[in-house]
């Protein structure tokens, strides 16, 4: 797995480093790693390969070779916080055994706190937006909503770190609120799109291998349980059949990833694919929008 440093880290860094607060942010950063390797062990633990970690002022973007399944998603999403919060537990708990290191660790504890609460809160593109985005049923208006949420979410730390210079200034709410703000609005397209379809991606590992295969499903399958079917070793052809087996249709992945962005996901795949529930319907082979009977 690699670690790769996004150029508003580096500038989070050099700020706080002038600003006096290196050993604040060395504790932010061994935090952040501690984070994000969690992600990573969780993933590897679900059977996923991860691909590298972006580091951010607000944590790191983890970029992998596939996409999750709702419950894997919220579990992954959930590893980073829970591990901060039992480091933060484990420190608080040894300044019981050992008063004198609380000097020491107080920094550390304050980081791992820090990132378990504010990566729960649901405003994209913290931890908490993937859990609720998970959840949600309509995943386009819950992106935008999340998109938002984590603006007015940025937009609040900054106000905060404004207000602070009149008691006791908080330079790292500030820096951690703009660059919220950076990663809700420049969000790309692709990266909204790899959200909603939920599916693996269609660039397959071809110097590992690509298996040619076929699926079937039933007429009434919900497209949110044919997309963890795509993987990144095998070009997959799916088969719509009926109670009976019998083929009504087929489709290819490019076809699949259209329907994902077009119907929401809870729509059986016949009814996405316009099918009339008919016994003597001829099969068709539907790709890129085009149906053709034979």
């Amino acid at each position: 797995m690699k670690i790769k440093v996004h150029p508003a880290f580096i500038a989070a860094a050099l700020l706080m480093i002038f600003t006096g607060n290196a050993v604040a942010f060395c504790a932010y950063t061994v935090a952040i790693l501690a984070h994000e390797t969690a992600h990573s062990r969780m993933a590897a633990l679900r059977g996923y390969r991860m691909g590298s970690i972006t580091l951010m002022p607000y944590g790191g973007v983890i970029n992998g070779g596939e996409r999750y399944s709702r419950s894997d998603n919220i579990l992954i999403a959930l590893a980073g916080p829970v591990f901060n919060a039992a480091v933060a537990l484990l420190i608080v708990a040894l300044w019981w055994l050992y008063p004198s290191i609380y000097s020491y660790t107080l920094g550390f504890c304050v980081a791992n706190a820090a990132l378990c609460a504010v990566n729960l809160l649901p405003l994209y593109p913290l931890d908490g937006s993937r859990i609720v985005y998970s959840l949600a049923k309509n995943k386009l208006r819950a992106l935008k909503v999340l998109r938002v949420l984590g603006v007015l979410g940025g937009a609040a730390l900054v106000v905060y770190n404004a207000i602070s210079v009149f008691y006791t200034y908080n330079l790292s709410a500030g820096v951690m609120g703009a660059f919220l703000i950076y990663g809700a609005i420049f969000g790309t397209g692709e990266e909204s799109y790899m959200h909603v379809a939920h599916a693996s991606p269609l660039n397959k590992d071809y110097d590992g291998g690509v298996e040619l295969r076929t699926v079937m499903v039933g007429e009434d399958t919900p497209l949110l349980k044919i997309l963890p079917m795509v993987r990144r070793d095998a070009f997959t052809t799916f088969l719509v059949v009926d109670g009976d087996g019998k083929k009504r249709a087929e489709f290819s992945e490019e076809t699949l990833q259209s329907l994902c962005v077009q119907e929401p996901l809870t729509t059986p795949v016949a009814k996405a694919l316009g099918l009339r529930k008919s016994a003597s319907a001829a099969p068709a082979i539907i790709g890129n929008k085009k149906k053709q009977q034979f």
